[in-house]
């Protein structure tokens, strides 16, 4: 299941990369404080699929956010009420889909931690990618069925400012400050 959303959130980023200039789309996912604070969402996909075992509907929104050479992909997933995520590795495979979006050979981990950001435990990491630049932070969010996880990275090897940016998350009934 990981896997197809690192797929899909691949291809988002690569159409967000293409769509110059992107319009501003109606999203849940927004940001109301923090340096990503009123940005439009842009790329902007609902979409709705039955669960393997037909009990129920798995529900994603996506959409990408940029500003002052600060660029984030949220993905917020829900399952049917009963059922929790199981993968044990989001971060990694969240590191390893960030190398392979923006072509690096490598990367790096700079840092990681645990805490809880607005009710929901987040795990992150910040990464360096080598042949490209960029150092991104890497999140996973969850609690009970719900799941958000996602990048934020900064050009030329800046900062990354990831628990800003995740502390002005804001998703509709969901999680804010």
């Amino acid at each position: 299941m990981i896997h197809r959303m690192m797929r899909r959130a691949a291809g988002i980023l690569v159409v967000a990369a293409l769509s110059w200039p992107a319009l501003a789309e109606d999203s849940p996912i927004g940001f109301v404080s923090g340096p990503l604070a009123g940005v439009a969402a842009e790329n902007a996909k609902h979409t709705e699929r039955q669960a393997s075992e037909g009990s129920g509907t798995i529900r994603t929104d996506t959409a990408t956010f940029e500003t002052r050479g600060l660029f984030a992909f949220v993905d917020w997933s829900r399952l049917p009420g009963g059922y929790h995520w199981k993968s044990n590795d989001r971060i990694g495979s969240l590191s390893s889909w960030v190398q392979r979006v923006f072509k690096a050979t490598a990367f790096t981990v700079v840092r990681g931690d645990r805490q809880s950001v607005n009710g929901y435990l987040a795990q992150y990491r910040i990464i360096t990618l080598t042949g490209s630049g960029e150092r991104c932070g890497v999140f996973d969010m969850q609690r009970t069925n719900h799941l958000i996880q996602g990048a934020v990275c900064a050009p030329n090897g800046g900062e990354v400012p990831l628990l800003a940016v995740l502390q002005g998350l804001s998703i509709d009934n969901v999680i804010g400050p």
